[in-house]
């Protein structure tokens, strides 16, 4: 390994723990050199299929030598336990999606890097889309006006087998909520990132509808953001076969439509992408396997580069921590969270 080049670590070798090496494969000036299954179970494969020594105690893994920055994809509940770890370890921290399981989870992360000096990333990917991060900078230069209405739909479909992979899947303590948390997060993390300022949950409801499963896998919400703005939220798990997710913003001049990874409507201001093609399947909104590499690997690119650099990744904790509190905030309107193991929501 050359002094230019960052060693990474991947805590968690699930479906995420592998984005992660890949994106760490293909990312100039990264390179894997260990990995941890906390559970102790399989460590062996992972090793052989990673190519890398796969510990089965996380200090055994900050303890290695060559380790800069660690990439925490272990199940969610075990996100903040983790990434406090590291950061006092002396270790970057690149955290999976939802970062924490509650802000006040969420805070001790970012203030054990903040102490550390370490630099926080949190893997909300989507915004690395070129469609993303256009029509962002277009909203924030006012081309498309005053926002006024801001809407993200989440039709995925999840399942049994799914659930049944882990045991940790579905449940308040380690998966933290279903269709919203685990999946619907990232889209929350679009709305927010375009439409800006403070949001208020004025409503909320939520069921589980189809699956065996502690959390629900159906939600939805409306939305009051700051400047008067209305937004709403709806997703599930329980939409088969699965459809893409979709998320407008509408303001004064002008709005667009993203349905999968693609632009498929802009009007008023000046287009800074064409509008694309819908896609024809329904890609992750069928399977977590079937989410394009891409986004994971600009995010790690842009992490590299913010370890160099000094400056802020694309997904710093805070805004990592602003997904979680709306997420909480719909939970929290809804009248569910963490319930007795066995109990579904009505």
């Amino acid at each position: 390994m050359t002094r230019a080049e960052i060693g990474f670590a991947i805590v968690g070798t699930g479906v995420a723990g592998r984005y992660h090496a890949r994106a760490i494969a293909e990312t100039p000036g990264a390179r894997l050199v260990a990995a941890c299954r906390p559970s102790g179970s399989g460590a062996a494969e992972a090793s052989a299929e990673l190519g890398v020594p796969c510990d089965a105690e996380l200090d055994a893994l900050l303890a290695r030598p060559g380790v800069d920055a660690v990439c925490v994809c272990s199940p969610s509940g075990l996100h903040a336990t983790h990434a406090v770890a590291a950061a006092r370890a002396g270790k970057h921290v690149l955290v999976e999606k939802p970062m924490a399981l509650s802000l006040a989870a969420a805070d001790a992360v970012i203030g054990a890097c903040r102490e550390a000096r370490v630099t926080l990333g949190v893997a909300l990917q989507r915004r690395t889309e070129a469609g993303s991060r256009a029509l962002h900078d277009a909203i924030r230069a006012g081309e498309l006006g005053r926002m006024v209405l801001g809407v993200a739909c989440v039709p995925y479909y999840r399942s049994p087998d799914y659930y049944e992979s882990a045991a940790w899947r579905g449940s308040w303590e380690l998966d933290g909520g279903g269709a919203l948390m685990n999946q619907g997060i990232h889209l929350v993390d679009l709305l927010l990132w375009w439409m800006g300022g403070e949001v208020e949950v004025v409503g909320a409801a939520a069921s589980t509808l189809r699956h065996s499963i502690e959390v629900e896998d159906c939600v939805v919400a409306a939305l009051r953001f700051s400047g008067g703005a209305r937004g709403a939220v709806v997703a599930t798990t329980a939409a088969f076969p699965g459809f893409p997710h979709r998320v407008e913003v509408y303001g004064t001049s002008g709005g667009a439509q993203l349905e999968g990874d693609s632009i498929v409507r802009w009007e008023g201001g000046s287009p800074r992408v064409a509008p694309g093609v819908a896609p024809s399947g329904a890609g992750a909104g069928a399977s977590p396997t079937a989410l394009a590499p891409e986004g994971h690997r600009l995010l790690l690119a842009d992490f590299v580069q913010s370890i160099r650099e000094g400056g802020p990744p694309l997904v710093g904790g805070e805004e990592g921590r602003r997904s979680l509190a709306l997420v909480l905030g719909v939970y929290a309107a809804a009248g569910i969270g963490p319930r007795p193991p066995g109990a579904n929501l009505g």
